[in-house]
């Protein structure tokens, strides 16, 4: 039986209720049908679990991940968003007006003031110099912030400021790749960015099938003119991997989460697991490396397994969850719209296979909408966030709740 999932990684930014989830969506100035009269990249969420809606909607264009900032470091109380635009960009969030007042209504009061915006506003814009930025991550000191830009195959690191803005971003270009799927794979794809301690960053090149690995610092001394100074100008590093971390041909990966040891399973050490997005697998690997690179030692599918061979053709998985003991992992499976449940012990074996409630599950994440413990998942394709409410083995259930979103691409709980 596992524990129930917390609200939101990393704790709340706010006093926003248990029952709010703030949704980041790929929505542009022009849209043809927005969710709201003022609806913008953000829309707020309210009354989980029993009668959510999309009560307002603001803020940057297409802002397709949201990271928060890290309590007691110099990004605290900001979230800072992946603009998924031609020229991509960061977006640093701050507190609205409204939120600051209802997070004073919270500490005089104890309950949480209304109002009718999306409880953050956009601070600073950083250019990523990449294309497409898709994803980013901070260092565990909150005092850098990395991001990947898809169609450019661009990494981009920035210093968070003593204020928790974003100073000079410096962007490096994944060195030249491919893999054999040549209508994905022609070139570097960076997918995702994940900090392993405040110096070393894994990058995910869905292109050429690796894991690359660099060095903060290294890219920073590359950076020719990087400096700790708020500019917009993005400058460039040469700075070529630490390491190379290969998969097989035609995995894609595309994102990745650290798995903690697990000595009741008789797992001990770190691994980290890889969502194949081209091979609907995953993959679990050692992060004590070889002179290969790190050490695969268990690959499972995320789906159940049809007769015909070429069915994970027709899938591609996108974000993975774990829950709060580390026991399951959870994976959605865009194609079959469903979600796979997957449970580590000494081989990770596929427990459950179970429908999202709609079309293309971009984005999950664990939360208690309303104290219920409930896997939330953003249906790009199907305009709508739903939530799925565990049992107690940790396994979803049915859609039980939904919210109209236009193209919605992340799911925050609790903001």
């Amino acid at each position: 039986m596992m524990s129930t999932p917390a609200v939101g990684a990393g704790g709340s930014n706010g006093p926003a209720g248990a029952d709010a989830v703030l949704v980041g969506t790929f929505n542009t100035p022009g849209a043809d049908t927005p969710v709201l009269a003022n609806a913008g990249g953000l829309v707020h969420t309210a009354g989980w679990p029993d009668a959510p809606d999309a009560v307002a909607g603001a803020g940057p264009d297409a802002p397709s991940w949201l990271v928060r900032g890290r309590p007691g470091t110099p990004s605290a109380g900001r979230l800072y968003a992946a603009l998924h635009l031609p020229e991509g960009e960061i977006a640093v969030l701050s507190p609205s007006a409204a939120r600051a007042e209802a997070t004073a209504e919270v500490n005089a009061l104890g309950a949480a003031g209304s109002g009718n915006d999306v409880g953050w506003v956009t601070t600073q814009r950083v250019p990523t110099g990449g294309a497409n930025t898709c994803h980013a991550d901070l260092n565990p000191a909150g005092t850098w912030l990395a991001a990947a830009s898809y169609d450019s195959g661009t990494l981009t690191v920035a210093p968070v400021l003593e204020d928790g803005l974003v100073g000079q971003p410096v962007a490096v270009q994944a060195p030249d790749g491919s893999g054999p799927l040549a209508s994905r794979q022609e070139a570097p794809h960076l997918h995702f960015v994940l900090f392993l301690d405040d110096d070393r960053l894994l990058v995910t090149d869905l292109g050429a099938d690796r894991i690359l690995e660099y060095s903060l610092q290294d890219i920073v001394r590359n950076g020719a003119g990087a400096g700790p100074g708020n500019t917009p100008d993005v400058v460039e590093s040469d700075c070529t991997p630490s390491w190379t971390h290969l998969l097989p041909a035609g995995t894609g990966p595309r994102h990745l989460a650290l798995l903690p040891p697990l000595p009741e399973a008789g797992i001990e050490g770190r691994h980290l697991a890889v969502v194949g997005e081209l091979d609907s697998r995953l993959h679990v690997l050692d992060l004590d490396a070889t002179a290969e690179g790190f050490r695969e030692v268990a690959i499972v599918p995320t789906h159940a397994q049809d007769l015909d061979p070429g069915s994970a053709q027709d899938n591609l998985p996108s974000h993975l969850v774990l829950s709060p003991d580390g026991a399951l992992i959870y994976v959605a499976n865009r194609g079959r719209d469903t979600i796979g449940v997957i449970r580590r012990a000494g081989t990770p074996e596929l427990v459950a296979e179970v429908a999202c409630g709609g079309n293309w599950p971009r984005h999950i994440a664990l939360g208690h909408p309303g104290g219920a413990p409930t896997l939330l998942v953003a249906l790009e394709r199907g305009d709508a966030v739903v939530g799925l409410p565990l049992d107690a083995d940790g396994i979803p259930g049915e859609a039980q709740t939904r919210v109209a979103v236009q193209r919605p691409g992340f799911v925050l709980p609790g903001s």
